[in-house]
């Protein structure tokens, strides 16, 4: 209960790190018998010196939770003339491979690490004592080896290794790059710390340490990666062997049944991966105001009959609510959808739908939205599927019918040639043609005529920004032009929408009625795990 009241206390705040999937990488390990029921971790403390990294009252080792980056361009003897650029990073990072396991800590010569201006740390790398220190990532250009700089965060790791908290460079192209001559042993990638690089049948590689002799479950250290479309759990194969758990050990997950598979991966590590689907593999979703939470139990055993131990792992991911994600946990959401194909570009997918608050995180749910005529109606649009790095989507025209027919002769414009309907001062266009979403609200109405209902329609446009103009540029004058020009096959579809108050019993074709007067145990917590070992007798 003390770890659940804490998650919820500061899940909004965890919220702001920007990071597009959260994942509380502390990991609580408990051991439990029938007489021991759990096991509490120790206050966590924020400050660097012990080489923790804190935000409210989590805290986390970095030497542990860390993305790798291996990419043998970042080296500062690839000249290629390509040039990339580092924007998107945002947190920890091991660097690996053969172009350099550290950054470089001189100036690096221009167009090198395939990038225009290589980025190199203006500072000595830290000892194990320091703990977290802060550096400068220096860029060099124009005659200047740190024309920009950016603060770093490094710690030097067990095994030999640095982690680095990184972020997006101030300008592109710019990228962090790695020194070549850091490379010290003979195998392709640097081992982790319960691995040793040695010669086995001719090949070099890394092989779980033979000094390894820590038989504590607590130390055994689960990885949780919260994917977009899956959650996957890997274990340590080198620590798993010393908790006896050897070649023939199996893993499931909730559901024993699911189809998920074990796999035994590269890097010493075992995983189980389950959907980002509710009750799949047994998972169990729960939403607050701010997250969708994804709960499972991944638990081993050394046979297909149990007489020894069984290892349960209690894991959770947790989603910042968006569009997508709102829609993905929904039951029943009011939704519409378009598959379509652009000749040569691939295939996408466009779904639009209606939603009860200004967040976009709430869609109505059920056969219709019954509204007042007082209300809101937020309707947003994602390109679900697609190259959302090249296409932007773009509302041409949206507008609403009493009847279901896209092609009703009685439409009332909001969107018209990709302006909003400025003679309607409760329409605003939050996003449109800017990035794979289109949002915009608008006060409830009901049609002339006595329609009880509403439909709407939006034609949509995939707008490919390196050949077209793909934000609008709208003014009064250019919202005069009555001609619309709409293609039907692209059209989206929401509806009904109900007058609240009105009575609509099975009509969805928006027929005229008579006038009808308007009224108005095992603990988890978000990302972490938790173990319980329990002992059967013979």
């Amino acid at each position: 209960m003390y770890y659940q009241r804490a998650i919820n206390e500061h899940l909004p705040r965890m919220m702001g790190s920007g990071l597009p999937w959260l994942v509380l990488t502390s990991c609580i390990l408990t051991l439990a018998s029938a007489e021991q029921q759990g096991f509490r971790n120790p206050a966590q403390t924020s400050s660097y010196q012990l080489g923790l990294d804190c935000g409210g009252q989590f805290c986390f080792d970095p030497c542990q939770n860390y993305t790798v980056l291996d990419d043998p361009s970042r080296s500062t003897e690839n000249e290629d003339s390509d040039q990339l650029c580092d924007s998107g990073l945002q947190g920890w990072y091991r660097f690996v491979g053969n172009g350099g396991v550290r950054m470089p800590e001189t100036c690096v010569p221009v167009l090198r690490c395939q990038t225009a201006a290589p980025m190199w740390l203006n500072g000595i790398h830290p000892s194990r004592e320091e703990g977290i220190v802060n550096r400068t990532a220096c860029a060099h250009w124009s005659a200047n080896c740190c024309l920009w700089s950016k603060e770093v965060l490094v710690k030097s790791c067990p095994g030999g290794y640095f982690v680095y908290r990184l972020e997006d460079p101030p300008e592109c192209s710019l990228r962090y790059c790695t020194d070549p001559s850091s490379v010290v042993d003979k195998c392709n990638t640097s081992c982790r710390p319960e691995e040793e690089c040695r010669l086995d049948n001719g090949v070099w590689a890394c092989f779980c340490r033979k000094d390894l002799n820590s038989s504590d479950v607590h130390s055994l250290q689960p990885q949780i990666d919260c994917g977009a479309k899956e959650i996957k759990v890997s274990l340590d194969r080198c620590k798993l062997g010393l908790l006896g758990f050897g070649e023939e050990a199996s893993a499931y997950l909730q559901d024993w049944n699911c189809s998920s598979i074990m796999q035994r991966e590269e890097r010493n590590h075992i995983s189980l991966t389950s959907p980002v689907q509710a009750g799949a593999c047994g998972n169990i979703l729960e939403k607050n105001q701010t997250h969708a939470i994804y709960k499972n139990k991944l638990s081993l055993v050394n046979d297909l009959i149990i007489r020894d131990t069984i290892l349960n792992i209690n894991f959770q991911c947790a989603y910042p609510l968006d569009m997508k994600v709102s829609l993905q946990t929904s039951l029943k959401p009011i939704v519409s959808s378009l598959n379509f194909s652009l000749g040569g570009k691939g295939e996408f997918t466009v779904r639009m739908a209606l939603f009860q608050d200004q967040n976009y995180t709430s869609p109505y749910e059920g056969a219709e939205a019954v509204l007042s005529v007082k209300s809101m109606l937020y309707v947003g649009a994602i390109l679900d599927q697609g190259d959302t790095s090249r296409f932007k989507l773009l509302l041409r025209n949206c507008y609403a019918t009493p009847t279901k027919d896209k092609a009703d002769p009685v439409k009332y414009f909001i969107i018209k040639n990709s302006c909003p309907n400025l003679l309607d001062s409760t329409i605003y266009v939050e996003e449109n043609g800017v990035s794979a979403e289109s949002r915009f609200s608008v006060q409830m109405f009901m049609f002339a005529g006595d329609y009880d209902l509403v439909f709407l329609h939006c034609e949509v446009h995939l707008c490919d920004f390196h050949s077209e103009q793909c934000q609008p540029s709208c003014s009064r004058n250019s919202l005069r032009s009555d001609v619309v020009a709409i293609d039907l096959a692209r059209v989206l579809d929401l509806g009904p929408i109900t007058r609240k108050g009105a009575q609509t019993p099975g009509i969805l074709n928006g027929a005229p009625r008579p006038a009808v007067q308007c009224t108005v145990i095992n603990l988890s917590f978000l990302g972490s795990m938790h173990t319980d070992v329990h002992q059967t007798q013979d």
